[in-house]
């Protein structure tokens, strides 16, 4: 059994939480700097800590196999919880680790690409305690805001199968690899875009940004919407359209066509098809 801790208990790391307590095969300890609601699932041991107190986070991570971070870092002070979790880290003899970034230590940067689970439809999400956040593809409202190069490569994963990977790397006996590619599904943007359409059932209205533009951080379009709880409301408009247009930058110069690293190493598990997860989630 190995000896799991959860820095930060936001979407994802509850998702990944409910994934590892179902197979029943670690034991998963949360870590988040609140109380807990009395209502987490069954088997998750749940530990309060502060991460500005290297001395105690490091005795508290002695004993763990293994650490994985989901503190959001956009702030300067979450910046500072991610490097004393890294020292602690080291500190307390801990032997794999994973921040935020998805990068850990033996050393592999776990890449899953972006998450088709945010493509489904609001209500979908509300479902599954899934915030909106807005991709460059607007499902719902029959859009895009896009790259002038149409023929990049995009890495598309299900949480199910990022929480899937995970937990069988936990288990893997060998090193891990330095690059940890998770790429369930590979689609060009314009095949994304007829996907979208045909899902749908109409044309999309396309709205391309020019490389220089989003080299300033701007779009000059509409801005996905973003209801994520760590980004402030008053500051979402502008972080939504620098971080898009950034993401859009990468699918240009061909970042998020991503390794499949994980995929060849854990050859038995099936990934979730991205048309058939749209159809189904779009009926």
């Amino acid at each position: 059994m190995v000896k799991v801790a959860i820095a930060g208990v936001g979407e994802l790391a509850q998702e990944l939480i409910r994934i590892l307590l179902e197979g029943g095969r670690h034991e998963v300890t949360a870590l988040p700097r609140k109380e807990s609601p009395g209502n987490h699932p069954p088997g998750l041991r749940w530990c309060k800590i502060g991460y500005y107190n290297k001395q105690q986070l490091t005795q508290t991570l002695r004993g763990f196999d293994v650490v994985l971070s989901f503190i959001l870092v956009f702030s300067d002070e979450a910046y500072q919880a991610q490097l004393n979790l890294i020292d602690a880290v080291v500190q307390a003899g801990v032997k794999r680790f994973a921040p935020s970034e998805w990068s850990v230590f033996e050393y592999c940067l776990f890449t899953p690409g972006i998450f088709m689970d945010y493509l489904s439809p609001p209500e979908k999400l509300s479902e599954r305690n899934l915030s909106h956040s807005g991709l460059f593809i607007d499902f719902d409202k029959c859009r895009a805001v896009l790259p002038e190069k149409m023929d990049a490569v995009v890495s598309f994963t299900a949480i199910d199968d990022f929480a899937a990977i995970v937990s069988e790397a936990l288990e893997y006996k060998d090193e891990w690899p330095v690059i940890g590619g998770i790429s369930g599904n590979k689609l060009t943007i314009s095949g994304l875009l007829q996907l979208g359409e045909r899902i749908r059932g109409r044309g999309f209205t396309v709205e391309t940004v020019k490389r220089h533009d989003l080299l300033l951080g701007k779009l000059g379009t509409w801005v996905p919407a973003s209801l994520h709880s760590e980004i402030a409301s008053n500051e979402q408009q502008l972080t939504m359209e620098q971080m898009t247009a950034h993401t859009l930058l990468a699918i240009a110069d061909g970042h998020w066509n991503l390794t499949d690293e994980w995929s060849k190493l854990l050859p038995a598990h099936k990934f979730i098809d991205i048309g058939e997860f749209l159809e189904k989630a779009w009926l």
